[in-house]
């Protein structure tokens, strides 16, 4: 009939630790969230990445076509040169559903060659993709071609 005075002591033992139990419940869900977060982020600039670089590729393959096919037939030496010095107004690429967002800025230099038969192209193709936040992803791509022997 007298209380036991180790119940007593004991009283108010699991309360220090059920709260630090939910600190560190608490920091390893913030934890989790954070990584989440910037897997998240990382994935969005390696998509932008990879349509920027299929942008450039396709800005490259258009310049290449203008330069070496005459309406379906291989062109000689004087339309390539001419083409190059003309080649403006790069391919639109809304109509690609997965370009969208993606512009191509494309440049093309022509030069003579040693033999002075044959003329060498240097094409610049710029992809450019924006997300719908401050994420952008820019890349380039360099083609050298030849025309003629």
């Amino acid at each position: 009939m007298f209380p036991d005075k180790k119940v007593n002591k004991q009283q108010g033992f699991s309360l220090p630790i059920a709260v630090f139990v939910l600190v560190i419940m608490a920091l390893l869900a913030a934890a989790i969230v954070q990584l989440s977060s910037y897997s998240n982020i990382a994935s969005t600039q390696e998509e932008l990445s990879n349509r920027a670089f299929y942008a450039a590729e396709s800005g490259a393959s258009w310049a290449m076509s203008r330069l070496f096919f005459n309406t379906g037939v291989p062109a000689d030496r004087a339309y390539s040169d001419t083409q190059c010095a003309a080649l403006g107004g790069p391919p639109v690429l809304t109509s690609a559903a997965g370009l969208r967002d993606c512009t191509v800025a494309v440049t093309c230099i022509a030069a003579a060659s040693m033999s002075g038969t044959a003329s060498l192209y240097t094409i610049n193709s710029i992809g450019t993709c924006a997300g719908g936040t401050a994420a952008e992803a820019i890349r380039t791509i360099q083609v050298g071609a030849k025309n003629g022997l």
